[in-house]
């Protein structure tokens, strides 16, 4: 099988001829798109979105993925508090209902650019409510969401795909799997991201979720996946408050390219799409490291 090599652009540069150029060079065929001139990529206009479009005809790309900000910054009842994020990542905020406006906007872009792939996530954690998150009546209010923005996108044909997001209500692999199944649409699927299953706090996380290893959790999740994220971290403990150090792909505590061999064992045919979050010689160099391991 041929594997699909993505990278989010934003993490090469800001500038898209930049990052377009240098996808190219390393050997990717597709690109992910969420930062886009200094907004998030569900902002743009008819405009944009055509100068998008030339951009990608012109260094022959395709987009694996529309990284939409989705329900990440967005309260998941009218009383929670979330704080916001760092300002290099740009986000949409608002209510469930601007946020879902958003949807229908972030999938016209989808179909303008050719991708049949955008992502949402299951909503940032609050301030103002003690840990655990994401179970019970919150699994019910996300499964309501989910359901909501599933009929906004069923008319474009594209998929939306769950990330499991470690400042979201489920941080856990297995907790995103729990809700797609439970949402049962064609259109919803997982974004699987091993890096944040491993850095997940655990006091946020409700305890049934925190047995699985992540083999076992990518076997599970594999048939059920859309799009994958790839990225390592390093663990050192003396580091605090973060003891999670960003490091490049192939070089972490994470082993994505065992992860990744399971997935597709496990019929798992998903884009993988490096998000290195690193500096521009790790990220040069966890491109590298992904075309060697994966071509």
């Amino acid at each position: 099988m041929t594997v699909k090599l993505s990278i989010i652009s934003d993490q090469i540069s800001g500038s898209f001829e930049e990052a377009f150029n240098t996808a190219k060079e390393y050997g990717f065929s597709y690109v992910e798109l969420h930062n886009a001139w200094d907004k998030t990529i569900e902002e743009l206009d008819e405009t944009e979105t055509a100068t998008l479009r030339k951009l990608l005809k012109d260094y022959g790309l395709s987009v694996s993925n529309i990284a939409s900000t989705v329900f990440f910054v967005c309260p998941l009842y009218e009383s929670d508090e979330v704080s916001g994020f760092d300002e290099s990542f740009h986000v949409i905020h608002g209510t469930i209902e601007d946020h879902l406006m958003a949807l229908k906007r972030a999938c016209e872009i989808a179909c303008e650019l050719e991708s049949s792939n955008i992502r949402l996530f299951p909503f940032r954690f609050p301030n103002n409510r003690k840990p655990p998150f994401g179970d019970t009546d919150d699994f019910q209010k996300i499964q309501e969401a989910m359901i909501q923005a599933s009929d906004i996108a069923k008319p474009y044909g594209v998929t939306l795909a769950i990330e499991n997001c470690p400042y979201s209500h489920m941080p856990k692999g297995e907790m995103t799997l729990e809700l797609v199944r439970a949402v049962n649409r064609s259109n919803v699927r997982l974004l699987y991201d091993p890096a944040n299953t491993y850095r997940a706090v655990r006091k946020n996380v409700p305890e049934r979720y925190l047995s699985k290893t992540l083999e076992e959790e990518a076997i599970m999740m594999a048939p059920y996946i859309a799009h994958v994220h790839l990225k390592n971290y390093h663990y050192d403990p003396a580091v605090s408050p973060k003891p999670f150090l960003h490091v490049p792909a192939g070089e972490g505590d994470i082993p994505l390219k065992k992860l990744v061999g399971l997935l597709t064992k496990n019929c798992c045919e998903a884009a993988l799409s490096l998000e290195p979050e690193v500096d521009r010689e790790g990220t040069l160099a966890s491109m590298k490291w992904m075309v060697d391991q994966f071509s």
